[in-house]
């Protein structure tokens, strides 16, 4: 008999942990990065600062001219972004899906540069409702081919 009533407490538990799963919720981490992804494609930095901690760490893998580890925000501003919009004036990212696990964050994106698009998926570590750290998986070569 205690087993049955163990069995029914633990059901009654994983119910009330369960709402942020229901549909049309979103967890405090997915609602701040699609906040981010809003405010930059809005090109809003203030608000897209909002979103990150001030020591934020974003990893540019090898592939793209601005590849490296950059930390703090106007730090990703001036050497990431900046970057961007200078090789790629029509540079858009616009995600298609937000799926979580524990701390991180997977953002499935479409990159759309001169017409043409490809996609990539971001992944972004959080901390207090804010991103820690960043690393997008990006199509190098397509990009790198879209300077031609």
């Amino acid at each position: 008999m205690r087993y049955f009533f163990a069995a029914i407490v633990l059901c009654a538990s994983c119910l009330v942990h369960a709402g942020h799963h229901e549909t049309g919720k979103d967890s405090a981490n997915v609602e701040a990065m699609k906040a981010a992804y809003a405010s930059f494609a809005r090109g809003d930095m203030e608000a897209w600062k909002a979103e990150h901690s001030d020591d934020v760490v974003w990893t540019i893998l090898e592939g793209l001219p601005y590849s490296g580890t950059y930390v703090g925000k106007q730090a990703i501003i001036e050497n990431v972004f900046d970057n961007i919009s200078k090789l790629w004036p029509d540079f858009n990212v616009e995600p298609i899906a937000f799926f979580e696990a524990g701390d991180r964050v997977f953002i499935h994106v479409n990159i759309t540069i001169q017409g043409k698009q490809t996609q990539a998926l971001h992944m972004a570590t959080m901390k207090d409702g804010k991103q820690v750290a960043f690393t997008p998986f990006e199509n190098s070569a397509f990009m790198m081919d879209m300077l031609n």
